[in-house]
C-alpha cells in the first residue's frame, strides 16, 4: 500500500441480510482480521430482526439499519442504496459492498483502496472463489491460505493476479458479491434503480448505467473474497417470478432480456413461455387430494390476476356413504386408473390415503412416474391421530415421504422429525387461515367473551383415539377453579355421552355429570357453530396423548383465541400459546398438575396483543406467502421432473 498519505476520507464496508446468519458471523470475524480496518461496517438488515444480535458478536465497527420487504421481495437495490447513504458522504470515500455470503482476505480492503488511488473513476469487482460443501474451520490468522485451497474461482470472471488491475472489463460481468466505487462515482451512477425487487437484473442495469455514465470496470487482484457454500437450486425456479419481473423492467430499458441462460432453461422445462410482449409464467395445474378441504382451498392467494396455479375439482368419491365434513372421502383421485388419465401436472397429497396399503400407495406412485407427473407430499400427521396403532400411518410414509419429488410439511419440528427419520429436507411452510376472513370480522363484533370470566374449553368430539377424558378434566377443573372467574366449559358429541351412543363413554359421562363443569352435549357442529363456540372461550386447551399439528388451533387463532397444547407431536412449533405435559407413573398416563395450572394461569394473565383488523391483515398477507410458497415448490418439483 502506497505511503502518499490519505486518498479518501473514509472506507465503508456494507452489506445487505436475510438470513444467513452463521455466513455474517464469518464475514465480520473476517473483517476482523483485515489488515485495514473499515471505518464502519453497514449491515442492512432487509425483514430480519435478528441481524443485530447476531452482528454485534464480533468486536468490528458496526451500524445496522432495517428495511422491510416491498411487495413480498426483498428490496435488495433500495437496501444497498439505503446502506450508502449511511456512509459519510465525503465524494473520496470508498464504498465496498461486500453479500454476506462472502469472506474478505485480510489485504482485500487493502487492495480495494491502493485501485481506488490507481483508478478513482472505475467501477471495482474484486475475484470470489467459491467454497465446497465443508467445515471451514477456525476464523484465525492464516485462514485465507486454508480456504484458498479448498476454493475454486468462478470460471466466467477474471482473476487477476495480486497488485494487477485489469482494465476495460466487459459490464455485463459486473456482479454485486464484492465490488468498491468511490462517492462521487456512485452519484454519478446514481446508486441501484429501487425499482427491481427480488433476485436478479438490478446489478447488470447498473453496471449498464456505470457504462451509460463513462465508468469503466476494472477487476483487481488481491480483492479476495471467498463464497461460503450455501445450497442452490438451478434454474432457481424460487426466483422465477422476480426473474420475469425485473427482466421486463429490464428489456424495456435496455431492448433485451437478461438472465437468458435461465429463460431458456425454463422455457425447456415447460415454466414459461415466449411471446410477443416477453416471457410469461405456465399456469400449474394441481391435482390435489382433496381440493375441497379448507387447508388445500386456503392455499389460493387472495386477490385478482392470472393465478399462477389452478386446482382440478374433486371427482364424486368412489362411495356415498362419505362421512361428515368430508365429502370428497374416499378420494377418488388416490387410484392408478385416474392418475393415467389426468391432465394434472403436479399431484399433491394432504389427506385421505388412510386405508391405503403401502402396495397401493406404491402403485399410484409407479403411475405418475409413468406419466412423469410430479409427487408433492404434505406432512400434516407423523401420526394419525385417529389410530391407536402407529404402524400402518409409518408405512404409509415409508412410501410417500422416500418417494416424493418434494416434501412440504407445517412446521421446523416436524422437519426436524422428517429429517432425522428420512433424511430429507421438508420445505416449512405454515397452515394458513382456518376461518374465512369475512368470519373473523364478524364473530368479532360484538365480542362474545364475558367481561370478568376467564372460558376454558374441552372439546372432547367424539373422543377419538389420541383424546383423553376424564384424568385431564380432573386436572383442568382444578386449574380453572384457581383463577378468577375461571369456568371449565366442556363440549362432547351425543355419540359418546348417550347411552346407545357408538362410542358411548359411561365413566366420562358420570364425571361430566357430577362435576362442576358447564356441559354442552350436541351433535357434529357446522362451521358457524364452531367459529361460534370457539370465539366465545378465552382459550381452548386441547386433550392429546398424541399427535402432530392441529387445525382446531389455527382456527382458535383465526378468532383471538388462546391454545393450551400438549407437549408431545408439533403443537408447540406450530404456534401453541401455552403448553403442559404429560407423565407415565405405574403405567398410568396422566396430565403433569403442575404445568397445566402454569399454562391456564398464563392464559388468564395474557392480555390479547392484536386487533381484530391486524389478525386480518396478517392472515391474509400470510395466505398469500402461503400461495407464492407453493407455486415455487411446485416449480421445483417441475424442472426436477423434467430435466
Amino acid at each position: 500500500m502506497s505511503s502518499s498519505g490519505p486518498r479518501h476520507s473514509a472506507s465503508y464496508v456494507i452489506t445487505t441480510v436475510h438470513g444467513r446468519h452463521d455466513h455474517l458471523r464469518r464475514l465480520r470475524e473476517g473483517l476482523g482480521l483485515s489488515t485495514v480496518p473499515p471505518a464502519d461496517h453497514i449491515v442492512v438488515a432487509m425483514d430480519d430482526d435478528a441481524v443485530e444480535n447476531v452482528a454485534a458478536s464480533q468486536p468490528v465497527p458496526l451500524s445496522v439499519v432495517s428495511i422491510g420487504r416491498s411487495n413480498g421481495a426483498l428490496p435488495l437495490s433500495a437496501a444497498r442504496n439505503l446502506g450508502a447513504a449511511q456512509t459519510g458522504g465525503h465524494p473520496e470515500d470508498l464504498l465496498i459492498f461486500l453479500d454476506v455470503d462472502c469472506i474478505p482476505t485480510p489485504r482485500m480492503i487493502e487492495a480495494y483502496e491502493d485501485a481506488a488511488e490507481r483508478r478513482p473513476q472505475d467501477l471495482l469487482c474484486g475475484p470470489v472463489s467459491y467454497l465446497p460443501d465443508v467445515e471451514i474451520g477456525p476464523m484465525t490468522t492464516g485462514y485465507a491460505e486454508r480456504l484458498a485451497r479448498l476454493s475454486e474461482p468462478h470460471p466466467a470472471r477474471p482473476t487477476p493476479a495480486a497488485g494487477e488491475i485489469l482494465t476495460g472489463g466487459e459490464h455485463d460481468l459486473f456482479w454485486s458479491l464484492s465490488f468498491a466505487i468511490r462517492r462521487e462515482v456512485w452519484d454519478r451512477i446514481k446508486g441501484f434503480d429501487e425499482r427491481y425487487t427480488g433476485y436478479g437484473g438490478e446489478d447488470t442495469d447498473f453496471a449498464r448505467r456505470a457504462r451509460q455514465v463513462g465508468v469503466e470496470l476494472s477487476w483487481i487482484g488481491g480483492a479476495q473474497a471467498f463464497h461460503q457454500y450455501h445450497p442452490v437450486s438451478s434454474p432457481p425456479v424460487e426466483h422465477l417470478d422476480d426473474i420475469l419481473t425485473n427482466g421486463r423492467l429490464f428489456a424495456q430499458q435496455w431492448g433485451q432480456w437478461p438472465m437468458q441462460g435461465w429463460l431458456d432453461t425454463f422455457e425447456d422445462r415447460g415454466l414459461i413461455r415466449r411471446e410477443d410482449s416477453g416471457y410469461q409464467p405456465v399456469q400449474i395445474s394441481v391435482a390435489s387430494v382433496p381440493e375441497s378441504h379448507v387447508y388445500v382451498r386456503h392455499l389460493a392467494p387472495i386477490g385478482g390476476g392470472t393465478p399462477s396455479v389452478v386446482r382440478l375439482a374433486d371427482p364424486p368419491p368412489t362411495r356415498s356413504d362419505a362421512p361428515l365434513g368430508a365429502p370428497w372421502w374416499p378420494p377418488a383421485m388416490l387410484d392408478p386408473e385416474w392418475i393415467r388419465g389426468c391432465d394434472a401436472d403436479i399431484f399433491h397429497i394432504h389427506f385421505g390415503f388412510d386405508a391405503h396399503s403401502p402396495a397401493q400407495l406404491h402403485a399410484i406412485v409407479d403411475a405418475l412416474e409413468e406419466r412423469k407427473i410430479p409427487l408433492v407430499y404434505t406432512v400434516h400427521d407423523l401420526q394419525n391421530p385417529h389410530h391407536e396403532d402407529e404402524a400402518l400411518h409409518a408405512s404409509q410414509l415409508d412410501v410417500l415421504i422416500p418417494r416424493a419429488t418434494e416434501v412440504i410439511t407445517l412446521s421446523q419440528r416436524a422437519a426436524e422429525e422428517i429429517r432425522r427419520w428420512w433424511n430429507i429436507n421438508a420445505h416449512v411452510v405454515p397452515h394458513p387461515h382456518v376461518v374465512e376472513l369475512e368470519t373473523i370480522a364478524d364473530l368479532a363484533s360484538p365480542s362474545r367473551r364475558h367481561d370478568g370470566e376467564f372460558r376454558l374449553g374441552i372439546h372432547l368430539k367424539s373422543l377419538r383415539a389420541n383424546m383423553v377424558g376424564v384424568p385431564l378434566l380432573r386436572a383442568a377443573a382444578a386449574a380453572v377453579a384457581e383463577v378468577p372467574g375461571g369456568v371449565l366449559q366442556v363440549n362432547v358429541h351425543h355419540d359418546v355421552f348417550d347411552e346407545d351412543g357408538s362410542r358411548h363413554d359411561p365413566e366420562l359421562v358420570q364425571y361430566l355429570l357430577t362435576s362442576d363443569v358447564e356441559l354442552q352435549v350436541h351433535d357434529y357442529f357446522s362451521d358457524r357453530q364452531l367459529f361460534e363456540y370457539l370465539a366465545s372461550l378465552h382459550a381452548s386447551l386441547l386433550p392429546y396423548r398424541f399427535g402432530t399439528h392441529s387445525g382446531w388451533m389455527e382456527a382458535c387463532h383465526d378468532l383471538g383465541t388462546q391454545v393450551i397444547a400438549p407437549e408431545v407431536g408439533c403443537y408447540r412449533s406450530q404456534g401453541a400459546d401455552s403448553s403442559y405435559s404429560w407423565t407415565f407413573d405405574d403405567g398410568v398416563l396422566s396430565p403433569d398438575v403442575d404445568s397445566l395450572q402454569a399454562a391456564v394461569l398464563a392464559a388468564y394473565n395474557r392480555s390479547p396483543q392484536e386487533r381484530v383488523d391486524e389478525r386480518i391483515s396478517r392472515r391474509r398477507r400470510q395466505r398469500n406467502d402461503i400461495a407464492t410458497a407453493h407455486t415455487r415448490i411446485y416449480r421445483s418439483a417441475l424442472a426436477k421432473t423434467r430435466s
